[in-house]
């Protein structure tokens, strides 16, 4: 082969290759970003579900049976979608908690006193803080 078929061949097999590590790429951010949306897809229905939760919350008080079925299916639903409470045991987080009152009290400062509301995230996500009482 001559230099100038050489050459132009080189040429081509390395546009081929760019052109294939840009597909390759392509194809990659296409699939995370395809996870993103599957992801957060629900997110919105969700949210609106919340106060539905929250209303079921005050009806378990009740202890009627089939409310706490009801409560119990709606719940495993939401966590298969990646629905998790925010746990609000003891130390006021502000990545997490909403503190609505801070009241004077025996126990050290920023300590959780009363949770008014769950918090809840979704995939690892806040979509709701918990509203809180803490200590000052």
């Amino acid at each position: 082969m001559t230099k100038k078929k050489e050459s132009r061949e080189k040429e081509l097999t390395e546009l081929l290759q760019r052109l294939q590590a840009e597909f390759e790429n392509y194809r990659k951010r296409k699939e995370a970003e395809t996870s993103r949306f599957l992801i957060n897809a629900n997110k919105e229905l969700i949210i609106k579900l919340l106060p539905i939760l929250d209303s079921f919350e005050l009806a378990l008080e009740s202890k009627h049976e089939g409310i706490e079925m009801i409560y119990s299916q709606l719940m495993t639903v939401l966590e298969s979608e990646g629905l998790e409470e925010i746990k609000s045991l003891k130390s006021f987080d502000p990545r997490l908690h909403e503190a609505l009152i801070a009241e004077k009290s025996e126990k050290a400062p920023g300590t959780i006193l009363e949770v008014f509301q769950k918090g809840y995230m979704l995939n690892g996500n806040v979509i709701r803080a918990a509203k809180v009482k803490v200590a000052k």
